[in-house]
C-alpha cells in the first residue's frame, strides 16, 4: 500500500515547491494567454462554489517534471 498522498490542496502545493501567488496561479490554470504554459486546473472537493479546491499530484508533479521545476525531497511528507 503508497503512503503517498494522491491529492494536494493549496498549502501541499507551497510543501511541494510551489512559489507562486494564488492569483497568479488561477490565472495560470484559466487565462488564454498561458495556453502554452497551463498549469493543471484544481477541481473541488463539494459542489458549493467556496468548496475547498484542489490539485491531483500526478498531474502536478508532471508539470513540474516538464518544466524543470524543483520538487522538495520531502514531499511524501505531505
Amino acid at each position: 500500500m503508497s503512503h503517498k498522498p494522491l491529492v494536494v490542496d493549496w498549502k501541499g502545493l507551497r510543501r511541494l515547491g510551489w512559489n507562486i501567488s494564488r492569483a497568479h496561479t488561477w490565472r495560470m490554470m484559466f487565462d488564454p494567454d498561458y495556453a502554452d504554459n497551463r498549469f493543471p486546473r484544481c477541481h473541488k472537493l463539494g459542489s458549493h462554489r467556496n468548496s475547498r479546491p484542489y490539485w491531483r499530484v500526478a498531474e502536478v508533479l508532471a508539470y513540474f517534471e516538464a518544466h524543470g521545476l524543483a520538487v522538495v525531497a520531502d514531499w511524501e511528507a505531505l
